[in-house]
């Protein structure tokens, strides 16, 4: 959502995808979603194989889950004002989200796992 609106919006005459901090900000979080994938991924492998662990799978959990929340503040931050209000997706996305870092066991509960595993 964020890159199509950043192309469209325009401000100061030009579109808020031509500044440098709009492209910093799409960059960082394209390679956060990249690594989070990739994790989420060699998850997914790992319990195909049955080799996924107790620790392993919050680390998984924890990782892309605390990204998403990142990604998806940084892409709200770039609509401004308009990020909050309904006809945006990226409102809606902001609100669904919030609850993956609860459900499943929260982000606490994934690093008391790895915690654990790590012999803390």
């Amino acid at each position: 959502f964020a890159k199509q609106y950043v192309q469209d919006r325009t401000v100061f005459g030009k579109p808020v995808a031509h500044f440098q901090n709009t492209k910093f900000e799409l960059a960082a979080c394209q390679a956060e979603v990249d690594a989070a994938e990739a994790v989420a991924d060699r998850a997914t492998e790992a319990l195909d194989a049955g080799e996924l662990t107790p620790a392993e799978a919050a680390s998984a959990k924890l990782f892309c889950t605390e990204v998403a929340h990142r990604v998806i503040d940084r892409c709200l931050q770039l609509h401004g004002g308009y990020g909050y209000m309904n006809e945006y997706p990226i409102a809606r996305l902001y609100a669904d989200n919030r609850v993956n870092r609860i459900y499943g066991g929260t982000s606490e509960i994934m690093k008391s796992i790895i915690a654990k595993n790590m012999g803390l």
